[in-house]
């Protein structure tokens, strides 16, 4: 099988909660083609998934390694990290990924979040707003700026 194929396949399992077995298909596609940094970032979700946060980090820095510049990877390492409680990380993952695309809606909204779990209100509703300039119609930062702004 080509390396795509075995990525849909992954994909494909990955779809229908077989976390184990979607790892498998992504540690194979890596076998055939280990410079993808697609298949280290679909290796490293899938991890967190599993709760294999260290791992995901890893294979996340691997995916880095290849292509230091990737936004998306530095975001997911990001979200990662935002899901075990490491914010201080997260925020120095989300600034890279703003950095590199600062129009993506969700970069701002994620750094508004976890600038929120950091206690800093004021930046967080600056990037908040960031978000919703560039996505005015997303209800969800809306929402969130609102509750934190009551704190601010």
């Amino acid at each position: 099988m080509r390396f795509d194929e075995i990525m849909e396949v992954g994909d494909a399992l990955r779809k229908e909660g077989k976390y184990e077995d979607a790892l498998d298909a992504y540690q194979q596609a890596l076998k055939e083609d280990s410079r993808r940094c697609e298949a280290w970032n679909m290796k490293a979700s899938t991890l967190s998934l599993l709760s294999r946060t260290d791992e995901a980090i890893e294979a996340y820095d691997k995916s880095l390694e290849i292509d230091f510049e990737n936004d998306k990877t530095w975001f997911l390492k990001g979200m990662t990290l935002f899901a075990v409680d490491r914010f201080n990380e997260a925020n120095s993952c989300f600034d890279r990924a703003i950095n590199l695309d600062p129009h993506n809606p969700t970069y701002w909204k994620y750094k508004g979040m976890v600038l929120s779990q950091l206690g800093l209100n004021a930046d967080a509703i600056k990037c908040l707003d960031n978000a919703l300039e560039l996505n005015p119609d997303d209800e969800a930062i809306i929402v969130f700026r609102n509750s934190v702004l009551k704190d601010v």
